[in-house]
């Protein structure tokens, strides 16, 4: 598959705006959190602790709440939300798998209930189909998929296999993506699922080095996005889009000099279909967002953490002009922090007669922002209705509420 470069000279990398907050401590560095936005507008982030034993859920970034104890086979957990406002988190217990709900807009849990998997094993990834059929995954002896509230039925789909995420489109097609460790030279593996759980159809990227998840999300416009970083060692990431199952397109390629530090990466959308794209490299977390279904993005984003990542889970949350909530794992502690989008700022000039203008122009994703203001030479410049301010020479910077600001330069 061809890769299309982005023009990086041309995406402002910028600080975060915020701190990032302790939500966590005393985890271990395999925990990844599960995130959610409910139809309520109510963040959730659940997670375990393995040495502890208990799964414990945090509602809109407070102090998070035990709501499973005691449990000697604590592992990754999965939330998801059905289409009638039931969440439902999956966790793995002494008997295979174990789920709560709740139907207060996860305020308080019931249960737990035990499904019909007896793996002794994480929940690696879960997806709620259009119908409100939920599917989740695990990666103990093989990869395992399970469909129905408690996972009535269930099927092998590979020996070899790890790091999967689920993903279904408006279509209400099942998608599932992995890594393959079956593969020599290590492999992010899509594919879709049939309604007899059997798979078709797979699209292998490769060369890749081992992860702790291949990031897979659906839209609500029928595409769906795989995240993956070629090369051994990674060169970069890319963000892939499917259509009807199918690759749509060569994907969008961001360059990035990882070293040996091995990137973890996630997928995010929120409820207008903006697509967020989210690495780690080291001590720094970067995100980038799209506003066109993955054809292009908006500026990278790129913030200091107080540690090297150890993993990453990220949702996006709605509002105007939108945000991501990012928890970072460092290794013993979860931290959080909410990330803006960036501007971009495209600088032009004119000429009349003798007379030169030079404007500059702030983007979202190609998309003008008129509530920008342009700070230079001493003098604070407030954009149009088109994102744009008449500018004087000099190196200056871009701002606008709700948004990263950049730094520009006009010639």
């Amino acid at each position: 598959m061809r890769l299309l470069a982005a023009c990086l000279a041309a995406l402002a990398v910028a600080p975060a705006a915020s701190a990032w907050k302790t939500l966590a401590t005393g985890v271990q560095s395999a925990v990844i959190p599960s995130m959610i936005v409910t139809q309520a507008g109510t963040e959730l982030v659940a997670f375990d602790s393995p040495v502890g034993g208990t799964i414990s859920v945090s509602r809109n970034r407070a102090a998070p709440r035990v709501v499973v104890a005691s449990d000697p086979a604590a592992n990754r957990t999965q939330l998801i939300q059905q289409p009638n406002g039931a969440i439902q988190l999956y966790f793995p217990n002494a008997q295979g798998v174990g789920r709560l709900t709740s139907t207060d807009d996860g305020q308080t849990w019931t249960g737990p209930l035990q499904t019909q998997s007896n793996i002794a094993g994480g929940v690696m990834a879960a997806a709620v189909a259009t119908d409100g059929t939920p599917y989740f995954a695990q990666d103990a002896g093989g990869l395992n998929v399970f469909r129905g509230l408690n996972g009535e039925a269930s099927k092998n789909l590979s020996c070899c296999a790890e790091a999967e995420s689920l993903a279904v489109d408006t279509s209400g097609l099942v998608q599932i993506a992995f890594f393959s460790t079956a593969d020599p030279d290590g492999a992010f593996v899509h594919e879709r699922i049939a309604s007899d759980l059997s798979v078709t159809g797979p699209t292998s990227l490769k060369p890749t080095a081992t992860t702790d998840r291949v990031p897979l999300t659906a839209d609500h416009s029928g595409f769906t996005f795989l995240a993956w970083a070629p090369g051994k060692p990674p060169t970069g990431v890319t963000v892939v889009p499917f259509r009807e199952g199918q690759p749509a397109g060569d994907g969008f390629y961001f360059a990035v000099v990882f070293g040996d530090q091995r990137p973890h990466m996630a997928l995010a959308v929120d409820s207008r279909d903006r697509l967020w794209t989210i690495w780690t490299n080291g001590n720094r977390v970067s995100v980038a967002r799209s506003r066109s279904h993955g054809e292009h993005f908006g500026a990278v984003v790129t913030t200091g953490i107080p540690a090297t990542a150890a993993g990453i889970s990220a949702t996006a949350l709605p509002g105007e002009p939108g945000s991501l909530d990012v928890v970072v794992n460092t290794g013993s502690t979860l931290i959080e922090q909410q990330l803006r989008p960036g501007l971009r700022v495209l600088v032009r000039k004119t000429t009349k007669k003798t007379v030169v203008t030079r404007w500059a122009q702030a983007l979202d994703d190609g998309i003008p922002v008129p509530s920008a203001s342009f700070r230079i030479a001493g003098r604070t410049i407030h954009a149009n209705a088109q994102g744009k301010g008449k500018v004087p020479r000099g190196s200056g910077k871009v701002a606008a509420p709700g948004y990263a600001g950049a730094s520009f330069h006009v010639r």
